[in-house]
């Protein structure tokens, strides 16, 4: 018999032990879990699951021994990933800097590669943000429009990113690693020091 449990108690409700797991996590979001949750972590036998073990996920429940659902507000999710975002950062700044090495050193190709999962990390630092202000909104603890700070970064972000591209295209070396090197890292450096801090401070809204 196949125990399911929800942040570590056993679910009480008759399940149809005959379904996927990813048939069972649906259900516990759309009966058992409130609206502004979400499941943040599978744990099948002990193992925590990975979002690409598909295998796993679309396998009848009947077949492990013991199941747990984590469930979290989408509200803390998106704080803990605040949380963590000073270190994307950090990361983030390391590759421009070693990126900007390579292109002063004029190695090319490798300074090419390294330039497309450059843009790669940062587009995905944009989609958090993005995900995380839009959490925060449905939430309650945003009204209104963007902050200032916020607003006008994510515009300059933009704006940088649009023309690095041309750049890029016409081997400007130059105008690449000045955009590199001080625009864009001046950026990530004020979201670190002022745009972040500023949305961390809603959680005392929250409270």
């Amino acid at each position: 018999m196949t125990l399911i449990k929800i942040n570590q108690k056993e679910v009480k409700k008759e399940i149809d032990k005959k379904q996927s797991v990813n048939a069972v996590m649906d259900f516990i979001l759309q009966d058992l879990a409130n609206e502004e949750e979400v499941v943040s972590n599978v744990t099948v036998n002990g193992q925590e699951i990975g979002p690409d073990q598909e295998d796993i996920m679309n396998t009848s429940v009947s077949e492990f021994n013991e199941i747990e659902f984590t469930v979290t507000k989408s509200v803390d999710l998106a704080f803990d990933a605040l949380d963590s975002s000073g270190a994307y950062i950090d990361i983030m700044t390391d590759k421009i800097q070693q990126l900007t090495q390579l292109y002063h050193q004029n190695q090319v190709t490798e300074a090419n590669k390294l330039f497309g999962e450059t843009i790669e990390i940062i587009d995905l630092f944009i989609q958090l943000m993005t995900r995380v202000q839009r959490t925060f909104k449905k939430g309650g603890l945003v009204k209104g429009p963007k902050t200032e700070t916020i607003a006008q970064l994510e515009i300059h972000l933009l704006s940088i990113l649009k023309a690095l591209i041309p750049a890029k295209e016409k081997e400007d070396i130059i105008m690449l690693c000045d955009l590199l090197e001080y625009e864009l890292v001046d950026n990530l450096t004020q979201w670190k020091i002022k745009a972040i801090p500023e949305l961390k401070k809603l959680r005392q809204t929250e409270a």
